[in-house]
């Protein structure tokens, strides 16, 4: 009669031993889950500091009360510096002599803007590339091709 209480005694050690182990089997799982949270969490928080560091300049065209004007407007979270524009022989809307005084710009806040004339006549075309080129706390010389249209 011992024997059995013996065997009883080893099969309940052998099923703790596993439910032991299922138990850190699973535990270790959740424990990968979480580290792989984290692991997003972090990727997502550096991802959320570089966008914070980035200006976001651009440029569109409006028409006021008097004719047509374009706007140059940083819309990133950061101050963009040294805000200048890329005038060539191909732009009719967009005339240096509008620029003058305004561009290049040394420093431009989130949100802030400036204004300028446009010409727009009968031969103007559809559209037209306007490249503007600035400095971030990101990087240097970024740029950004915008089309404006009437």
């Amino acid at each position: 009669m011992e024997w059995v209480a013996s065997i009883i005694a080893v099969v309940i050690s052998i099923f703790a031993y596993l439910e032991t182990r299922k138990a850190n089997r699973s535990s270790m799982r959740l424990t990968e889950q979480e580290i792989e949270v984290v692991r997003h969490q972090l990727a997502k928080a550096r991802n959320e500091t570089v966008e914070e560091r980035k200006a976001n300049v651009t440029a569109q065209m409006y028409r006021d009360g008097k004719g047509w004007r374009v706007r140059v407007q940083n819309l990133g979270p950061a101050e963009a510096k040294n805000v200048r524009l890329v005038l060539d022989d191909q732009n009719m809307m967009v005339i240096a002599s509008a620029t003058v005084g305004k561009f290049p710009m040394n420093r431009m806040a989130s949100g802030q803007y400036v204004d300028f004339w446009a010409r727009v006549h009968m031969d103007t075309p559809p559209k037209e590339r306007l490249v503007i080129h600035w400095d971030d706390p990101h990087s240097v010389d970024r740029e950004n091709t915008v089309e404006l249209t009437t």
